[in-house]
């Protein structure tokens, strides 16, 4: 039976923030995919709350080498991070625009030392009636048009680097929101059922 690692980076919707119902949309991928009798899955929840891509970057290539992971090794790794970039501070950008998308390019770098498989996952569309201010640091709000500034950096990285990129900006509706950022458990069902769609071809 074939091993397939997948590792999975991002932030609190990564982690699976706001599932009440199976643990987010990475969990349920996991379930999923222990169904299959003919491969066997590692995957791997790599989400920590809060987190912006310069700390990813500076975990990744330790994450990977914790868990093993050689270059021969049939790997998936998958970035959902970006997020809390592009939160907008007092009328400021928490992280340039231009250092982000350097940022991107370098994510992906690390990750083809350990496999040619990576795929990026864009970032959903907020409610911005709950989140100008963020209810939990008023200093701070997240904006649709600087989500979608961002979101079309990640494209324009992964299209460059040949990464496969994964639109979800407008996927979900107000309602599978919970809190006005984090999906509820049908919006990270609605999520899972995509991702799962696009990497088939893969797994």
């Amino acid at each position: 039976m074939q091993d397939i690692n997948i590792l999975v980076f991002g932030a609190s919707i990564t982690y699976g923030e706001s599932d009440s119902e199976f643990g987010g949309w990475v969990n349920r991928m996991r379930l999923h995919l222990e169904t299959d009798n003919k491969k066997s899955y590692n995957v791997y929840n790599l989400g920590i709350s809060g987190e912006v891509t310069e700390e990813t970057l500076q975990r990744v290539e330790n994450e990977c080498k914790t868990k093993r992971i050689r270059k021969n090794d049939k790997t998936l790794i998958i970035f959902a991070v970006g997020m809390n970039d592009t939160q907008d501070v007092q009328g400021e950008n928490r992280v340039d625009v231009m250092h982000f998308q350097s940022n991107i390019n370098e994510l992906i770098n690390k990750a083809k030392k350990f496999t040619k498989d990576i795929v990026y996952i864009g970032m959903t569309n907020v409610d911005e009636t709950k989140v100008v201010p963020i209810p939990w640091d008023k200093q701070k709000s997240y904006l649709n048009k600087k989500i979608v500034e961002f979101d079309n950096a990640i494209e324009k990285v992964c299209s460059d680097n040949e990464v496969k990129y994964i639109k979800m900006y407008g996927l979900l509706s107000i309602d599978e929101l919970s809190d006005g950022l984090h999906p509820n458990s049908a919006g990270h069902k609605k999520m899972f059922e995509k991702i799962l769609c696009d990497i088939t071809e893969l797994l």
